[in-house]
C-alpha cells in the first residue's frame, strides 16, 4: 500500500470537566496546547497520475479541522463554562462537543472528518490513522485497525 503524510497545527484551549483524573490542573482549569495533527492517507494503487491523492486536496481537508479548532476554547456540552462564554464572551471561538476533548476524542473526530473529506475527492483513499499530538511527548492515534 502506498502512504502519504500530511499534517496541521493549531492553539486551542480545553477543559476535561467531569473527568475522574489524576490530573486536576486538567479537570478543573482551562488549558492550551499547540496541537498537531498528522494524518496517514494510503490506497492499494496510483492513481492516475502516480499520486495516492494530490497534497493539494488533503491539505485543504485538513485545513477545515485546522479552521474550527485554531484559536478555540473546546468544552464538553454539559460543562457549566459553556453558558459563562457564550454569555460574558459571544465573540470568543467555541466550540462545544458531546464528549471529553480529549487528545484521543480528537484523534477519532479528525478521522472520521478526514475520512468523510477524503471521500469526496476519491473513494480509493483509505484513512490509515490519525495522530493528535498534544505536548512534545504525548501523542494519541486513531485508527480502525
Amino acid at each position: 500500500m502506498y502512504r502519504v503524510e500530511a499534517t496541521i497545527s493549531f492553539e486551542a484551549a480545553h477543559r476535561l470537566y467531569g473527568v475522574d483524573t489524576y490530573s486536576s490542573e486538567c479537570r478543573d482549569s482551562v488549558h492550551g496546547h499547540s496541537y498537531k495533527v498528522k494524518a496517514v492517507i494510503g490506497r492499494e494503487e496510483l492513481n492516475d497520475a502516480g499520486m495516492v491523492i494530490d497534497f493539494k486536496y488533503l491539505k485543504s481537508i485538513m485545513r477545515r479541522i485546522e479552521d474550527m479548532y485554531d484559536h478555540s476554547t473546546i468544552l464538553r456540552d454539559i460543562d457549566p463554562l459553556v453558558h459563562v462564554f457564550e454569555n460574558v464572551a459571544p465573540e470568543s471561538k467555541l466550540v462545544v462537543v458531546h464528549d471529553s476533548p480529549t487528545a484521543e476524542w480528537m484523534a477519532k473526530s479528525y478521522y472520521n472528518d478526514i475520512k468523510h473529506g477524503c471521500a469526496m475527492v476519491d473513494l480509493g483513499l483509505k484513512v490509515i490513522s490519525v495522530s493528535v499530538q498534544e505536548t512534545e511527548k504525548n501523542i494519541a492515534t486513531y485508527s480502525e485497525v
